[in-house]
C-alpha cells in the first residue's frame, strides 16, 4: 500500500461533489493505480470468490440443459449477446464494488481526498478485471461443454425455430450463458467475506 497509494501527509482534498478533481487525481495516479491492480492480481482474486463461482456455475448448469436456451441461442443475434455480456459484467462489477462499502469521502472533513479516489479507482478496476477473468473462464467452460458433452442430436431437435448446430450458435450460447453466470454469481458474491478483497488489494502479495 505504501508503494501504491498517495502518502497521507501529501494527500490532496476537494469539496464534494468534485468530478473534475476525481478525474485529475485518477490520471495523475494512474501508474500507482495500475501497480495496485497488478499486485492485487485479478486472477488470484477470482479464485477467492468461491461463493460467486458456485452460484454462477449452478445457474449455468440449469440453463445449459434448458430447451428455451437453445431456442434463444439459435435465433438471437450475436451482437445482442455481446451487448448483454458487456452490461452484465459492468453490473456485476458495480454490485461487488458497492457491497464492500468503501468510503467515498473523509469522515471528518467531508471532502474528497486523493488517497480515497486512488483506493476506490484501484478497487473498481481490479473488480472489473476480475469479472472479465471469470467471464472468459465461464465462456470457455460452456463452449467446451457444448463441443464435448452436449449431444449433437439434441442440438438439432431441441430448438423449435432452427437447429443450433452451427459454430456461431455455440458461440452465441456461450456468450449468453457466461454473462448470466457472472450477473447472477455477483449476487452470491456479495456474501463473500469482505476481508478477502481488502486483504488482496491492500496487503502484501504473500496472502
Amino acid at each position: 500500500i505504501k508503494q501504491a497509494l498517495p502518502t497521507e501527509a501529501r494527500d490532496l482534498t476537494a469539496k464534494t461533489p468534485a468530478p473534475k478533481f476525481i478525474i485529475e487525481r485518477i490520471l495523475a495516479n494512474r501508474s500507482s493505480i495500475w501497480r495496485t491492480v497488478q499486485r492485487a492480481n485479478p486472477f488470484r482474486l477470482a479464485l477467492q470468490l468461491t461463493t460467486m463461482i458456485t452460484a454462477a456455475i449452478s445457474l449455468m448448469v440449469v440453463i445449459f440443459f434448458s430447451t428455451e436456451m437453445w431456442d434463444i441461442g439459435s435465433t438471437v443475434e450475436l451482437y445482442q449477446f455481446i451487448l448483454f455480456a458487456i452490461i452484465s459484467i459492468a453490473i456485476a462489477t458495480l454490485v461487488l464494488y458497492r457491497s464492500y462499502s468503501l468510503r467515498k469521502i473523509t469522515t471528518r472533513t467531508r471532502r474528497v481526498s486523493e488517497s480515497l479516489v486512488v483506493t476506490n479507482a484501484a478497487t473498481l478496476l481490479t473488480l472489473l478485471l476480475t469479472m472479465l477473468v471469470l467471464y472468459v473462464s465461464f465462456w470457455l467452460l460452456v463452449y467446451f461443454g457444448i463441443l464435448t458433452f452436449f449431444p449433437v442430436k439434441l442440438m438439432d431437435t431441441w430448438p423449435t425455430v432452427d437447429p443450433a448446430v452451427r459454430t456461431l450458435d455455440h458461440i452465441k450460447l456461450s456468450t449468453f450463458i457466461a454473462a448470466m453466470g457472472v450477473l447472477v454469481g455477483s449476487l452470491g458474491g456479495r456474501t463473500e467475506n469482505k476481508d478477502i478483497i481488502s486483504h488482496i488489494l491492500f496487503i502484501d502479495a504473500e496472502f
